[in-house]
């Protein structure tokens, strides 16, 4: 199985009842990944050893995702904790960026 699909997939056991894949910053629910985007927490080219870590993914739909990088555009590669400021505090991203 692909990371994107771990990272779907853990999102729907999760917060999705094992019917729909979530938003994790607006809460948008979605039968199919159609609309929806795996982004890593740490980035994919800062830190290596992360990158097929199903844990180092959320799911955002392209509107959520696609403004979180026009806010914080590259300075997001080296600082995980941006992501957590834009979701509000998210337990497991909390968690995870703590390790």
């Amino acid at each position: 199985m692909t990371w994107r699909k771990n990272v779907f997939e853990l999102n729907k056991r999760k917060v999705g009842l094992s019917k729909y894949y979530v938003c994790v910053k607006c809460n948008k629910k979605r039968k199919t990944t159609r609309v929806l985007h795996a982004h890593h927490i740490f980035s994919w080219n800062k830190f290596e050893d992360k990158r097929y870590d199903r844990s180092n993914g959320v799911v955002l739909c392209i509107k959520c995702h696609n403004g979180f990088h026009r806010k914080y555009k590259f300075e997001a590669l080296d600082k995980p904790n941006l992501l957590l400021e834009y979701l509000g505090d998210n337990k497991a991203v909390k968690d995870y960026i703590n390790e």
